[in-house]
């Protein structure tokens, strides 16, 4: 974003650019958006557009920061109002739960989560979504349940955010049947990976909660 609105006309005007990216992502293909189609679904002048965005990539960076710091606030707001599970596992699936809700309920998120719109429009590479949000989850989880065994928290974190939002975008594309078993299959990838951080371990077998009865 070029500048940070100060007043409240200013921080409604990047509202709406915001929100009628989002709208526009929901329906069209990023290179079939323009800033002029994007201004006129926002009802704002060109030249306001231009006071906070020097193009449409930065306003859907900004779109990507918004959906993280919505999802993350939910997640902490959670936490803190200790309204999350007594488990880690069962926490996990809650974080699950809202991201998963998300989807469905912001316009847009589930185009440019994480700043990862396309594959082939990386939004900003000097700032990794990935990085952040494996930074505040690994903090709320380790805060919480505390760490165990050697894996290396950060980077575990990461290779689990990465790891689920890659299923969950695949979950989008299959049929509505198959969909069940690709999350559930997350589940599992992701319940193996912070097991190694977050489960208490057993100095032979490893996880305690990955033992057999």
């Amino acid at each position: 974003m070029r500048r940070q609105p100060v007043q409240q006309r200013g921080a409604a005007t990047v509202s709406a650019i915001l929100d009628a990216c989002a709208g526009l992502l929901n329906e069209y293909d990023y290179d079939d958006i323009t800033t002029a189609r994007i201004v006129e679904v926002a009802g704002v002048p060109i030249g306001s557009f231009y006071q906070y965005f020097p193009d449409k990539r930065s306003v859907v960076h900004a779109l990507a920061l918004r959906g993280m710091e919505t999802c993350l606030r939910e997640i902490e707001e959670m936490f803190a109002a200790d309204r999350i599970a007594g488990t880690w596992r069962e926490a996990m699936r809650q974080v699950i739960g809202v991201y998963l809700r998300m989807l469905t309920e912001i316009p847009g998120f589930g185009r440019v989560r994480f700043s990862d719109l396309l594959d082939s429009h990386r939004l900003d590479s000097s700032v990794d979504q990935y990085e952040l949000m494996a930074e505040r989850l690994a903090e709320l989880f380790v805060s919480r349940f505390g760490a165990h065994g050697d894996a290396p928290v950060m980077l575990t974190f990461r290779i689990a955010v990465q790891t689920a939002d890659a299923l969950f975008k695949l979950a989008e594309r299959v049929d509505e049947d198959d969909r069940a078993y690709v999350v559930g299959t997350a589940n599992e990838l992701l319940t193996g990976m912070l097991g190694t951080v977050l489960e208490p371990q057993d100095p032979v077998t490893g996880p305690v909660g990955s033992q057999s009865p």
